[in-house]
């Protein structure tokens, strides 16, 4: 059988709950952080400074709703607003020194999982793999996505 794009990603799609088990209560819970938080500050995360109105269309939600999260946000010091020199209007959010620490631990908790994973994986089998990620990285990177 011929494998396809389609059945390759069908089976990262259906990999990636086994990686992300237990990250919920084992991660997000204890820092007191919900998932839309977290949706909100990889995005941020993304753009480094993100206006608060990209931000919003981005997550396809309104200011209002993008508003509340960051403000939840600011009051648990994973992120701080910071208004633009030359329009006060223009807000611009980023993480904090603990929101970036937050993306540390969480990339390695994710680590931890993954390498629970590739244990039996052979030497050969794990640098086809590592060079297949290192590739898609590259592309997602210079795609901006």
């Amino acid at each position: 059988m011929r494998l396809t794009r389609k059945d390759v990603s069908l089976g990262v799609a259906r990999l990636m709950p086994h990686i992300l088990r237990g990250i919920q209560l084992e991660f997000f819970v204890r820092r007191g952080v919900t998932q839309t938080q977290f949706l909100v500050m990889g995005a941020i995360r993304a753009y480094t400074r993100c206006p608060m109105g990209t931000l919003a269309r981005n997550l396809h939600v309104t200011m209002p709703t993008a508003s509340g999260i960051v403000e939840r946000l600011v009051r648990s010091g994973f992120v701080r607003r910071v208004p633009q020199a030359d329009d006060r209007r223009q807000v611009l959010v980023e993480l904090t020194p603990k929101g970036r620490a937050f993306f540390q631990d969480f990339e390695q908790v994710v680590r931890r999982r993954w390498e629970e994973a590739l244990v039996s994986l052979e030497p050969h089998e794990l640098a086809a793999f590592h060079e297949v990620v290192t590739k898609l990285r590259g592309q997602l990177q210079a795609a901006g996505r």
